[in-house]
């Protein structure tokens, strides 16, 4: 509608937005497509319409996960979001057997909808005019520009999170552990999470219920790193 106001980010499409560089590339693409992938199922998580099961072990009081990661789904209706309500479609439908329900591993889905993540997400700020697009041609490879105030605008935020000097909510705080796994900090001047640092189980704020912290700190897991 002309004259509503901008609506806000979604989880893929804030760290997709951080993801490209003022050349219009990412770092590596791969590591790029699970970090999405894995923004998608953290949003689900947020709306409570899906949890994350890893296995969790316990060290001289600190957390450790791991194992494939089954999903559940909590709330198969809508969400609010298009491109999650489709998600959520496809995941009950890659569930479904003839007898009864099949788990689905959050590192194999990953794998699986990565790719087409990264093209949903990226296109999606296209549109909104926060990428610019420059195809590919003869001796040329495909860019995506990123809108440079809005990503400023973003980093800026992300900092103010590490250093304390602003809000911390869930949203940000999984966004956050994506920039960590994503190797990201660097990029963005970041070194010392105000808390110790983010890989942290004990991190006291924001206060977040045991399957969501489990859910979020399960999925940064799956991001890999970057290949040589």
């Amino acid at each position: 509608m002309a004259g509503s106001p901008p609506q806000p980010l979604s989880l893929p499409e804030e760290f997709v937005l951080l993801s490209h560089r003022e050349s219009g590339r990412v770092h590596e693409t791969k590591q790029t497509s699970y970090g999405c992938a894995a923004a998608e199922l953290g949003e689900l998580a947020l709306r409570r319409a899906l949890l994350v099961r890893p296995r969790k072990t316990r060290k001289l009081g600190i957390e450790f996960y791991g194992g494939p990661g089954e999903m559940e789904l909590l709330a198969p209706g809508p969400t609010g979001l298009g491109w999650a309500d489709a998600l959520v479609a496809e995941l009950v439908q890659a569930t479904a057997t003839a007898t009864a329900p099949k788990p689905v591993t959050a590192r194999r889905w990953l794998r699986r909808r990565g790719s087409a993540a990264l093209s949903l997400h990226r296109a999606a700020l296209t549109e909104r005019g926060l990428l610019h697009h420059r195809p590919g041609a003869l001796f040329r490879k495909e860019r995506y520009y990123p809108e440079r105030g809005a990503r400023d605008a973003l980093i800026n935020v992300v900092r103010a999170a590490y250093d304390g000097r602003g809000p911390l909510d869930a949203h940000l705080l999984f966004l956050c552990q994506l920039v960590e796994s994503a190797q990201l900090k660097r990029d963005f001047g970041l070194t010392r999470w105000r808390h110790q640092h983010i890989d942290s189980s004990r991190v006291p704020a924001p206060r977040l219920p045991e399957d969501l912290r489990d859910t979020f700190n399960a999925l940064r897991t799956y991001v890999p790193s970057r290949e040589q």
